[in-house]
C-alpha cells in the first residue's frame, strides 16, 4: 500500500484506524468490496469563505467526496434542490433590513462618545428603541459584529456558569465590543416587556434579564465592565414609567456630569424611541399581512418558525435554517414575530404565563391553528428552562404535530436538515428528491 503522507497535509490513506480487525475486515463486504481495501482520506482544512472560519472535514471515498463542519453548507456541499420556488419574499432577510435601518435615526455631532449595542438578545427585537433612544442622546451608536464562529469562541472563554448558548453568545459580543474601543457598551436590565394582558406578569427570563451583572462577572470582561451602561427598565408599566427609569439613570444619577444629559432631553429621545420601534413593527406586521394573504392566494403552505428572537433570527446561532428551508425545498417561511401575537388570548391554553416570549409563541400557535395551511417550526436552545416548559403547550395551542429544533453551538447541520426533511415529508409539504427519483424508478417500482 501507498505510504501515508506528511501529517502537515492533513491526509490519510489506507492508513487503518487504531483498533483495526484485519481479519473482520476481510470477512466483511458491502456491495461486493472487501471494506480493508477502500481507498479513503480524510483532510482537514479551515474554510475561509466568511467569517465564521469552519473547520472542514473531506472525506473522499472511492474518488467520492463528502464535506462536514461547515455551517453554511454552501461552499462545499450543495444539497440537493427542489423545483418548487416560495410564494413569498424572504421575510428573514426583510425582518433584519428593517432592524438594522439607519435612516430614522437623529443626527450625531462628530465626535460624539461611542456606545456600543451587542446584536444578540434584546437587541435581536427591540434595537430600533435603543439605538434611536442613543442616537437621540447624543452618542454615536457601533453595533457588534453578526455572530460568527470567533465570537462564539470569545463567549465560551469568557462565561463562568454554564448558561445557555444565546448567553455563551452574548459573552462574545461583548468581549467583540471591547475589541472594538467604545466608549460605552450598552446593557440594559429589562424585567418586563409592554403588553395588553395584565392579568399576569411579563418578564423576560431570569439569564436575560441579568445579563450585565453575569457579563460584569466573567473575568475576561472585568476590563471593559465600566464601560456598561446598566439601567433597569419595565415595559410593562408603561411609557411614563420608562422614560421616569431612563431619567433616573441617564440625567439624574452618578451619570449626570459625565454625560451631560438632562431629563427633557432623555424625554425626547425616548418618545423619538417608541416611534421608531412602533414603525419597525408595523412594518412587520404589515408584510405578515401581505403574507398570509398570498398564501391563500396561491394555495400553498407556510411553516412558522416560532421561539425567541435571538433563536429565529440570528442565523450563526439557528444555522441558517430558514434560509436552508426556503433555499433547498422551496418553503415559504415565516418569522413567528410576522403574525399578530399580542392580539391572541392565550388564557385557555396556559392562564398564568408569566414569560412574555413564551406569550408569544404560545399566541402564534393559536393563530396557526386557525389556518389549514399553517404549521410550526420551534427553534430553541438546550438549557432553555422557559422553553422547556412551554414547548408541551404548543401542540394544545396549534392543535398540530410540530418539529422542534434544539441548538447547542454545534456546527454540522446533517442531523438538522434531515428532521426538518421528514417533517415537511410529514406534512406532505416535500421530500426534495422523492419525486425526482420515482419518476427515474422502472414501472411499479416505488422509489
Amino acid at each position: 500500500s501507498a505510504p501515508p503522507p506528511s501529517a502537515a497535509e492533513g491526509r490519510y490513506v489506507g492508513e487503518r484506524p487504531a483498533g483495526h480487525d484485519e481479519a473482520a475486515a476481510r470477512g466483511s463486504r458491502f456491495r461486493g468490496y472487501d471494506i480493508s481495501k477502500v481507498d479513503y482520506s480524510l483532510r482537514e482544512f479551515i474554510c475561509k469563505g466568511c467569517s465564521n472560519a469552519c473547520q472542514v472535514q473531506e472525506f473522499t471515498v472511492e474518488e467520492e467526496k463528502t464535506y462536514w463542519g461547515d455551517k453554511c453548507s454552501e461552499r462545499y456541499r450543495k444539497a440537493a434542490k427542489s423545483a418548487q420556488e416560495p410564494v413569498i419574499e424572504d421575510l428573514f432577510a426583510l425582518r433584519n433590513k428593517l432592524l438594522l435601518d439607519e435612516s430614522y435615526l437623529p443626527d450625531v455631532a462628530p465626535g460624539a462618545p461611542t456606545i456600543g449595542i451587542p446584536l444578540t438578545m434584546f437587541s435581536m427585537d427591540s434595537l430600533p428603541f435603543w439605538r434611536t433612544f442613543l442616537a437621540g442622546c447624543g452618542f454615536e451608536t457601533v453595533l457588534s459584529d453578526p455572530t460568527n464562529k470567533k465570537i462564539i469562541q470569545a463567549g465560551l472563554d469568557s462565561v463562568v456558569a454554564e448558561p445557555c448558548f444565546p448567553i455563551i453568545v452574548a459573552h462574545g459580543h461583548v468581549a467583540n465590543l471591547a475589541d472594538k474601543g467604545t466608549d460605552y457598551i450598552f446593557l440594559p436590565c429589562i424585567v418586563s416587556i409592554e403588553t395588553r394582558w395584565m392579568h399576569t406578569e411579563s418578564h423576560l427570563c431570569p439569564w436575560h434579564q441579568t445579563l450585565p451583572f453575569v457579563c460584569r462577572q466573567a473575568p475576561a470582561l472585568q476590563q471593559c465592565a465600566e464601560k456598561f451602561l446598566v439601567p433597569t427598565i419595565h415595559f410593562r408599566e408603561g411609557k411614563e414609567r420608562v422614560v421616569k427609569e431612563l431619567q433616573e439613570y441617564f440625567a439624574r444619577g452618578p451619570l449626570r456630569q459625565r454625560l451631560g444629559l438632562t431629563a427633557r432631553k432623555v424625554a425626547w429621545a425616548a418618545e423619538a424611541a417608541f416611534q421608531a420601534q412602533d414603525r419597525f413593527g408595523a412594518r412587520v406586521l404589515e408584510a405578515g399581512r401581505r403574507t398570509l394573504e398570498q398564501l391563500d392566494q396561491a394555495g400553498a403552505v407556510g411553516i412558522v418558525l416560532i421561539g425567541r428572537p435571538y433563536n429565529v433570527h440570528d442565523a450563526a446561532v439557528n444555522l441558517s435554517v430558514a434560509t436552508k428551508l426556503r433555499s433547498y425545498y422551496g418553503v415559504n417561511c415565516i418569522p413567528q414575530d410576522f403574525l399578530k401575537t399580542e392580539a391572541e388570548d392565550i388564557r385557555d391554553v396556559h392562564p398564568g404565563m408569566y414569560w412574555h416570549l413564551g406569550g408569544q409563541i404560545l399566541a402564534a400557535a393559536k393563530i396557526v391553528q386557525r389556518r389549514a395551511n399553517l404549521h410550526i417550526i420551534y427553534i430553541t436552545n438546550f438549557k432553555c428552562g422557559p422553553d422547556s416548559f412551554i414547548k408541551h403547550f404548543v401542540r394544545p395551542a396549534s392543535g398540530k404535530p410540530f418539529l422542534t429544533l434544539q441548538f447547542d453551538g454545534h456546527s454540522n447541520d446533517a442531523g438538522m436538515m434531515t428532521r426538518c426533511e421528514a417533517y415537511l415529508d410529514s406534512k406532505g409539504i416535500l421530500r426534495p428528491w422523492r419525486s425526482e427519483i420515482q419518476a427515474q424508478a422502472p414501472a411499479g417500482v416505488k422509489a
